[in-house]
Protein backbone atom coordinates (compact mmCIF):
# COMPACT_ATOMS: atom_id res chain seq x y z
CA UNK A 1 0.00 0.00 0.00
CA UNK A 2 1.27 3.45 -0.93
CA UNK A 3 2.54 5.41 2.08
CA UNK A 4 0.17 8.35 1.46
CA UNK A 5 -2.84 6.03 1.23
CA UNK A 6 -1.67 4.15 4.34
CA UNK A 7 -1.60 7.38 6.35
CA UNK A 8 -5.28 7.89 5.62
CA UNK A 9 -6.10 4.29 6.60
CA UNK A 10 -3.73 3.92 9.56
CA UNK A 11 -6.43 4.09 12.27
CA UNK A 12 -8.70 1.75 10.30
CA UNK A 13 -5.84 -0.72 10.08
CA UNK A 14 -5.17 -0.60 13.83
CA UNK A 15 -8.84 -1.14 14.68
CA UNK A 16 -9.22 -4.09 12.30
CA UNK A 17 -5.84 -5.52 13.32
CA UNK A 18 -6.85 -5.46 17.00
CA UNK A 19 -9.83 -7.74 16.35
CA UNK A 20 -8.01 -9.95 13.84
CA UNK A 21 -9.74 -9.02 10.57
CA UNK A 22 -7.28 -6.65 8.86
CA UNK A 23 -7.12 -8.22 5.37
CA UNK A 24 -3.33 -7.90 5.13
CA UNK A 25 -2.56 -9.60 8.45
CA UNK A 26 -0.61 -12.80 8.15
CA UNK A 27 -2.38 -16.05 9.02
CA UNK A 28 -0.21 -16.37 12.13
CA UNK A 29 -1.09 -12.86 13.32
CA UNK A 30 -4.79 -13.44 12.70
CA UNK A 31 -4.70 -16.76 14.55
CA UNK A 32 -2.91 -15.31 17.58
CA UNK A 33 -5.43 -12.48 17.84
CA UNK A 34 -8.34 -14.90 17.42
CA UNK A 35 -7.06 -17.15 20.23
CA UNK A 36 -7.39 -14.22 22.65
CA UNK A 37 -10.20 -12.17 21.15
CA UNK A 38 -12.83 -14.75 20.21
CA UNK A 39 -13.02 -16.45 23.66
CA UNK A 40 -13.54 -13.02 25.26
CA UNK A 41 -16.52 -12.06 23.09
CA UNK A 42 -18.02 -15.57 23.11
CA UNK A 43 -17.73 -15.79 26.91
CA UNK A 44 -19.51 -12.45 27.28
CA UNK A 45 -22.47 -13.43 25.11
CA UNK A 46 -22.73 -16.79 26.93
CA UNK A 47 -22.75 -15.05 30.30
CA UNK A 48 -25.36 -12.57 29.12
CA UNK A 49 -27.55 -15.24 27.55
CA UNK A 50 -27.16 -17.54 30.54
CA UNK A 51 -28.03 -14.70 32.89
CA UNK A 52 -31.23 -14.02 30.95
CA UNK A 53 -32.32 -17.68 30.83
CA UNK A 54 -31.72 -18.20 34.53
CA UNK A 55 -33.51 -14.92 35.31
CA UNK A 56 -36.56 -16.32 33.51
CA UNK A 57 -36.43 -19.55 35.51
CA UNK A 58 -36.03 -17.53 38.72
CA UNK A 59 -38.98 -15.32 37.71
CA UNK A 60 -36.77 -12.23 38.10
CA UNK A 61 -38.33 -9.88 35.56
CA UNK A 62 -36.15 -6.91 36.54
CA UNK A 63 -32.94 -8.85 35.84
CA UNK A 64 -34.41 -10.14 32.57
CA UNK A 65 -35.30 -6.66 31.32
CA UNK A 66 -32.00 -5.17 32.46
CA UNK A 67 -29.99 -7.91 30.75
CA UNK A 68 -31.99 -8.08 27.53
CA UNK A 69 -30.56 -4.98 25.81
CA UNK A 70 -26.85 -5.79 26.49
CA UNK A 71 -27.43 -9.32 25.19
CA UNK A 72 -29.04 -8.05 21.97
CA UNK A 73 -26.24 -5.50 21.53
CA UNK A 74 -23.70 -8.31 21.75
CA UNK A 75 -25.63 -10.27 19.11
CA UNK A 76 -25.67 -7.21 16.86
CA UNK A 77 -21.89 -6.82 17.20
CA UNK A 78 -21.39 -10.53 16.56
CA UNK A 79 -23.45 -10.20 13.37
CA UNK A 80 -21.00 -7.54 12.14
CA UNK A 81 -17.96 -9.59 13.13
CA UNK A 82 -19.13 -12.94 11.74
CA UNK A 83 -20.23 -11.29 8.49
CA UNK A 84 -16.78 -9.73 8.01
CA UNK A 85 -15.17 -13.12 8.59
CA UNK A 86 -17.62 -14.91 6.28
CA UNK A 87 -17.11 -12.36 3.48
CA UNK A 88 -13.42 -11.85 4.20
CA UNK A 89 -12.36 -12.39 0.56
CA UNK A 90 -14.79 -9.76 -0.66
CA UNK A 91 -13.69 -7.28 2.00
CA UNK A 92 -10.07 -7.88 1.01
CA UNK A 93 -10.99 -7.52 -2.65
CA UNK A 94 -12.43 -4.07 -1.95
CA UNK A 95 -9.17 -3.00 -0.31
CA UNK A 96 -7.21 -4.47 -3.23
CA UNK A 97 -9.31 -2.40 -5.64
CA UNK A 98 -8.65 0.69 -3.55
CA UNK A 99 -4.91 0.04 -3.73
CA UNK A 100 -5.06 -0.49 -7.50
CA UNK A 101 -7.10 2.68 -8.03
CA UNK A 102 -4.71 4.68 -5.88
CA UNK A 103 -1.74 3.47 -7.92
CA UNK A 104 -3.50 4.56 -11.11
CA UNK A 105 -4.65 8.01 -10.02
CA UNK A 106 -1.66 9.07 -7.96
CA UNK A 107 0.06 9.72 -11.30
CA UNK A 108 -2.66 12.21 -12.31
CA UNK A 109 -2.67 15.42 -10.28
CA UNK A 110 -6.34 16.44 -10.43
CA UNK A 111 -7.69 12.90 -10.07
CA UNK A 112 -5.30 12.27 -7.17
CA UNK A 113 -6.48 15.42 -5.39
CA UNK A 114 -10.14 14.44 -5.82
CA UNK A 115 -9.50 10.96 -4.41
CA UNK A 116 -7.32 12.25 -1.56
CA UNK A 117 -10.04 14.69 -0.54
CA UNK A 118 -12.46 11.82 0.08
CA UNK A 119 -9.83 9.82 1.97
CA UNK A 120 -9.20 12.83 4.21
CA UNK A 121 -12.93 12.96 5.00
CA UNK A 122 -12.83 9.25 5.82
CA UNK A 123 -9.94 9.75 8.22
CA UNK A 124 -11.72 12.59 10.04
CA UNK A 125 -14.94 10.58 10.31
CA UNK A 126 -13.09 7.56 11.72
CA UNK A 127 -11.29 9.64 14.36
CA UNK A 128 -14.50 11.45 15.32
CA UNK A 129 -16.50 8.21 15.56
CA UNK A 130 -13.88 6.56 17.77
CA UNK A 131 -13.74 9.51 20.16
CA UNK A 132 -17.50 9.98 20.24
CA UNK A 133 -18.47 6.33 20.77
CA UNK A 134 -15.88 5.69 23.47
CA UNK A 135 -17.12 8.85 25.18
CA UNK A 136 -20.71 7.63 25.06
CA UNK A 137 -20.06 4.18 26.51
CA UNK A 138 -17.98 5.60 29.38
CA UNK A 139 -21.00 6.33 31.65
CA UNK A 140 -22.35 2.81 31.13
CA UNK A 141 -18.98 1.16 31.79
CA UNK A 142 -17.82 3.50 34.56
CA UNK A 143 -20.78 3.11 36.92
CA UNK A 144 -19.71 -0.25 38.47
CA UNK A 145 -16.17 1.07 38.88
CA UNK A 146 -17.36 4.27 40.58
CA UNK A 147 -19.65 2.35 42.93
CA UNK A 148 -16.79 0.04 43.93
CA UNK A 149 -14.57 3.05 44.56
CA UNK A 150 -17.29 4.66 46.69
CA UNK A 151 -17.71 1.40 48.63
CA UNK A 152 -13.96 1.22 49.28
CA UNK A 153 -14.02 4.80 50.59
CA UNK A 154 -16.97 4.01 52.87
CA UNK A 155 -19.33 6.35 51.03
CA UNK A 156 -21.84 3.58 50.30
CA UNK A 157 -22.40 -0.13 50.85
CA UNK A 158 -22.79 -2.39 47.79
CA UNK A 159 -22.15 -5.75 49.44
CA UNK A 160 -25.78 -6.82 48.91
CA UNK A 161 -25.91 -5.86 45.23
CA UNK A 162 -22.48 -5.79 43.64
CA UNK A 163 -22.73 -3.97 40.31
CA UNK A 164 -21.66 -5.39 36.94
CA UNK A 165 -22.07 -4.16 33.39
CA UNK A 166 -24.79 -6.82 32.93
CA UNK A 167 -26.81 -9.10 35.20
CA UNK A 168 -25.55 -12.68 35.71
CA UNK A 169 -26.33 -13.33 39.39
CA UNK A 170 -28.68 -16.24 38.61
CA UNK A 171 -26.12 -17.86 36.30
CA UNK A 172 -22.80 -17.39 38.12
CA UNK A 173 -21.90 -16.92 41.79
CA UNK A 174 -21.23 -13.17 41.66
CA UNK A 175 -19.93 -12.95 45.24
CA UNK A 176 -17.32 -15.62 44.55
CA UNK A 177 -16.21 -14.47 41.09
CA UNK A 178 -17.06 -10.78 41.26
CA UNK A 179 -13.73 -9.21 40.29
CA UNK A 180 -12.96 -11.67 37.43
CA UNK A 181 -16.48 -11.01 36.12
CA UNK A 182 -16.01 -7.25 36.48
CA UNK A 183 -12.68 -7.27 34.63
CA UNK A 184 -14.07 -9.53 31.92
CA UNK A 185 -17.14 -7.32 31.47
CA UNK A 186 -14.89 -4.29 30.87
CA UNK A 187 -12.65 -6.15 28.43
CA UNK A 188 -15.68 -7.62 26.66
CA UNK A 189 -17.40 -4.24 26.37
CA UNK A 190 -14.20 -2.75 24.94
CA UNK A 191 -13.95 -5.66 22.47
CA UNK A 192 -17.51 -5.27 21.22
CA UNK A 193 -17.10 -1.50 20.93
CA UNK A 194 -13.96 -2.03 18.86
CA UNK A 195 -15.90 -4.36 16.54
CA UNK A 196 -18.45 -1.62 15.90
CA UNK A 197 -15.78 1.04 15.36
CA UNK A 198 -13.57 -1.08 13.11
CA UNK A 199 -16.25 -2.44 10.79
CA UNK A 200 -18.46 0.65 10.54
CA UNK A 201 -15.48 2.90 9.82
CA UNK A 202 -13.93 0.68 7.14
CA UNK A 203 -17.28 0.45 5.33
CA UNK A 204 -17.52 4.24 5.46
CA UNK A 205 -14.03 4.39 3.92
CA UNK A 206 -15.10 1.96 1.17
CA UNK A 207 -18.02 4.23 0.31
CA UNK A 208 -15.88 7.37 0.39
CA UNK A 209 -13.46 5.72 -2.03
CA UNK A 210 -16.48 5.18 -4.26
CA UNK A 211 -17.37 8.86 -3.85
CA UNK A 212 -13.83 9.75 -4.92
CA UNK A 213 -14.25 7.66 -8.07
CA UNK A 214 -17.54 9.45 -8.78
CA UNK A 215 -15.77 12.81 -8.47
CA UNK A 216 -13.09 11.61 -10.89
CA UNK A 217 -15.83 10.49 -13.28
CA UNK A 218 -17.43 13.94 -13.00
CA UNK A 219 -14.14 15.58 -13.95
CA UNK A 220 -13.66 13.21 -16.89
CA UNK A 221 -17.20 13.74 -18.18
CA UNK A 222 -16.82 17.51 -17.97
CA UNK A 223 -13.63 17.35 -20.03
CA UNK A 224 -13.94 14.32 -22.32
CA UNK A 225 -14.40 16.74 -25.23
CA UNK A 226 -11.37 19.00 -25.02
CA UNK A 227 -12.41 21.50 -27.67
CA UNK A 228 -15.24 23.97 -28.32
CA UNK A 229 -14.99 23.63 -32.10
CA UNK A 230 -18.46 23.10 -33.58
CA UNK A 231 -17.14 21.31 -36.68
CA UNK A 232 -17.99 17.80 -35.45
CA UNK A 233 -17.13 14.65 -37.39
CA UNK A 234 -20.26 12.65 -36.66
CA UNK A 235 -18.96 9.43 -38.22
CA UNK A 236 -15.32 9.57 -37.19
CA UNK A 237 -13.29 6.36 -37.05
CA UNK A 238 -13.20 5.01 -33.49
CA UNK A 239 -9.43 4.57 -33.52
CA UNK A 240 -8.83 8.15 -34.59
CA UNK A 241 -11.58 9.69 -32.46
CA UNK A 242 -9.92 11.00 -29.29
CA UNK A 243 -13.26 12.04 -27.79
CA UNK A 244 -14.52 8.49 -28.29
CA UNK A 245 -11.52 7.12 -26.40
CA UNK A 246 -12.14 9.60 -23.58
CA UNK A 247 -15.83 8.63 -23.43
CA UNK A 248 -14.84 4.97 -23.41
CA UNK A 249 -12.63 5.63 -20.37
CA UNK A 250 -15.64 7.24 -18.64
CA UNK A 251 -17.85 4.23 -19.39
CA UNK A 252 -15.19 1.84 -18.07
CA UNK A 253 -14.82 3.91 -14.89
CA UNK A 254 -18.60 3.87 -14.43
CA UNK A 255 -18.62 0.07 -14.79
CA UNK A 256 -15.83 -0.05 -12.22
CA UNK A 257 -17.91 2.08 -9.81
CA UNK A 258 -20.90 -0.25 -10.24
CA UNK A 259 -18.75 -3.34 -9.68
CA UNK A 260 -17.25 -1.90 -6.49
CA UNK A 261 -20.70 -1.01 -5.12
CA UNK A 262 -22.07 -4.46 -5.98
CA UNK A 263 -19.26 -6.20 -4.10
CA UNK A 264 -19.89 -3.98 -1.07
CA UNK A 265 -23.64 -4.62 -1.21
CA UNK A 266 -23.31 -8.40 -1.63
CA UNK A 267 -20.85 -8.64 1.27
CA UNK A 268 -23.02 -6.77 3.77
CA UNK A 269 -26.69 -7.00 2.82
CA UNK A 270 -27.56 -9.97 5.09
CA UNK A 271 -25.60 -8.53 7.99
CA UNK A 272 -27.41 -5.20 7.63
CA UNK A 273 -30.78 -6.93 8.04
CA UNK A 274 -29.66 -8.49 11.33
CA UNK A 275 -28.02 -5.29 12.54
CA UNK A 276 -31.08 -3.14 11.86
CA UNK A 277 -33.37 -5.64 13.58
CA UNK A 278 -31.18 -5.99 16.66
CA UNK A 279 -30.62 -2.24 16.82
CA UNK A 280 -34.32 -1.40 16.73
CA UNK A 281 -35.06 -3.89 19.52
CA UNK A 282 -32.13 -2.66 21.62
CA UNK A 283 -33.04 1.02 21.30
CA UNK A 284 -36.63 0.26 22.32
CA UNK A 285 -35.51 -1.57 25.46
CA UNK A 286 -32.78 0.88 26.50
CA UNK A 287 -35.23 3.77 26.14
CA UNK A 288 -37.73 1.76 28.19
CA UNK A 289 -35.15 1.12 30.92
CA UNK A 290 -34.23 4.82 30.98
CA UNK A 291 -37.89 5.86 31.33
CA UNK A 292 -38.78 3.44 34.15
CA UNK A 293 -35.62 4.28 36.13
CA UNK A 294 -35.51 8.04 35.64
CA UNK A 295 -37.20 8.80 38.99
CA UNK A 296 -36.10 5.90 41.20
CA UNK A 297 -32.52 5.50 39.96
CA UNK A 298 -31.24 8.49 37.99
CA UNK A 299 -27.71 7.07 37.68
CA UNK A 300 -29.00 3.87 36.06
CA UNK A 301 -31.28 5.89 33.80
CA UNK A 302 -28.29 7.98 32.69
CA UNK A 303 -26.40 4.78 31.83
CA UNK A 304 -29.22 3.65 29.58
CA UNK A 305 -29.54 7.07 27.98
CA UNK A 306 -25.86 6.90 27.01
CA UNK A 307 -26.36 3.39 25.58
CA UNK A 308 -29.43 4.56 23.63
CA UNK A 309 -27.46 7.43 22.10
CA UNK A 310 -24.63 5.00 21.25
CA UNK A 311 -27.07 2.66 19.50
CA UNK A 312 -28.63 5.51 17.54
CA UNK A 313 -25.14 6.68 16.53
CA UNK A 314 -24.35 3.15 15.36
CA UNK A 315 -27.56 3.10 13.32
CA UNK A 316 -26.71 6.52 11.90
CA UNK A 317 -23.20 5.38 11.00
CA UNK A 318 -24.65 2.29 9.30
CA UNK A 319 -27.20 4.39 7.39
CA UNK A 320 -24.93 7.28 6.37
CA UNK A 321 -22.70 5.30 3.94
CA UNK A 322 -25.84 4.20 2.07
CA UNK A 323 -26.96 7.83 1.81
CA UNK A 324 -23.49 8.90 0.68
CA UNK A 325 -23.36 6.18 -1.98
CA UNK A 326 -26.78 7.15 -3.34
CA UNK A 327 -25.94 10.85 -3.36
CA UNK A 328 -22.62 10.29 -5.14
CA UNK A 329 -23.99 7.98 -7.85
CA UNK A 330 -27.27 9.84 -8.31
CA UNK A 331 -25.43 12.76 -9.92
CA UNK A 332 -23.69 10.64 -12.57
CA UNK A 333 -26.71 11.06 -14.86
CA UNK A 334 -26.46 14.84 -14.41
CA UNK A 335 -22.69 14.82 -15.01
CA UNK A 336 -23.19 12.90 -18.25
CA UNK A 337 -25.87 15.18 -19.67
CA UNK A 338 -23.96 18.33 -18.68
CA UNK A 339 -20.88 17.35 -20.69
CA UNK A 340 -20.07 18.46 -24.23
CA UNK A 341 -21.63 15.36 -25.76
CA UNK A 342 -23.11 17.50 -28.57
CA UNK A 343 -19.56 18.09 -29.85
CA UNK A 344 -18.82 14.37 -30.11
CA UNK A 345 -19.36 11.70 -32.76
CA UNK A 346 -22.34 9.35 -33.09
CA UNK A 347 -20.28 6.44 -31.72
CA UNK A 348 -19.34 8.53 -28.72
CA UNK A 349 -22.96 9.46 -28.07
CA UNK A 350 -23.98 5.80 -28.20
CA UNK A 351 -21.46 5.05 -25.47
CA UNK A 352 -22.84 7.85 -23.33
CA UNK A 353 -26.39 6.59 -23.87
CA UNK A 354 -25.33 3.24 -22.44
CA UNK A 355 -23.95 5.00 -19.40
CA UNK A 356 -27.09 7.10 -19.02
CA UNK A 357 -29.28 3.99 -19.00
CA UNK A 358 -27.24 2.55 -16.12
CA UNK A 359 -27.16 5.76 -14.10
CA UNK A 360 -30.89 6.58 -14.05
CA UNK A 361 -31.23 4.79 -10.71
CA UNK A 362 -28.54 5.55 -8.10
CA UNK A 363 -26.62 2.74 -6.45
CA UNK A 364 -27.64 1.88 -2.91
CA UNK A 365 -26.92 -0.32 0.07
CA UNK A 366 -29.78 -2.45 1.37
CA UNK A 367 -30.65 -4.81 4.18
CA UNK A 368 -31.39 -7.92 2.11
CA UNK A 369 -33.35 -5.75 -0.38
CA UNK A 370 -36.06 -5.12 2.26
CA UNK A 371 -34.62 -1.91 3.68
CA UNK A 372 -32.60 0.80 1.96
CA UNK A 373 -29.86 2.33 4.05
CA UNK A 374 -30.23 6.10 4.04
CA UNK A 375 -31.03 8.93 6.43
CA UNK A 376 -34.76 8.75 5.72
CA UNK A 377 -34.82 5.09 6.78
CA UNK A 378 -32.72 5.94 9.83
CA UNK A 379 -35.34 8.46 10.89
CA UNK A 380 -38.12 5.91 10.34
CA UNK A 381 -36.38 3.27 12.47
CA UNK A 382 -35.70 5.77 15.26
CA UNK A 383 -39.39 6.78 15.30
CA UNK A 384 -40.51 3.15 15.25
CA UNK A 385 -38.26 2.22 18.17
CA UNK A 386 -39.69 5.15 20.15
CA UNK A 387 -43.20 3.88 19.42
CA UNK A 388 -42.23 0.43 20.70
CA UNK A 389 -40.90 2.06 23.87
CA UNK A 390 -44.26 3.73 24.46
CA UNK A 391 -45.98 0.36 24.03
CA UNK A 392 -43.62 -1.24 26.58
CA UNK A 393 -44.27 1.57 29.04
CA UNK A 394 -48.03 1.22 28.63
CA UNK A 395 -47.98 -2.52 29.39
CA UNK A 396 -45.47 -2.32 32.22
Amino acid sequence: MDSAQYEYLRLNKYLLFTIGIWPYQTTLQRSLVAIVFIPIIVAQVILQGGGMVTAITANDIDSLLEGFAPFMISLMCLAKYINFFYNFKQMKRLLDIMREDWEIYKKLRIEYDLLSEQYAIGKKITISFVAFLFGLITPFAAMPLLLNAADALGLCNISDDRPLAFRVEHFVDVDKYYFPLLVHSYIGTLAYTTIVLAINSIIAVYVLHESGLCEILRFKLENFVESDVMDVKLHANKRDDKWYQNARDCVLLHEHIIEFANILEDANTTSYLLQIGFNMICVSFTQFQAVINVQENAALAFRYISVTISLLCDLLFVSWPGQQLSDSTERIFEFTTNGKWYLSSINCRKLLMMMLSKSITPLKLTAYKFYTLNLESFSAVARTSFSYTMVLCSVQ
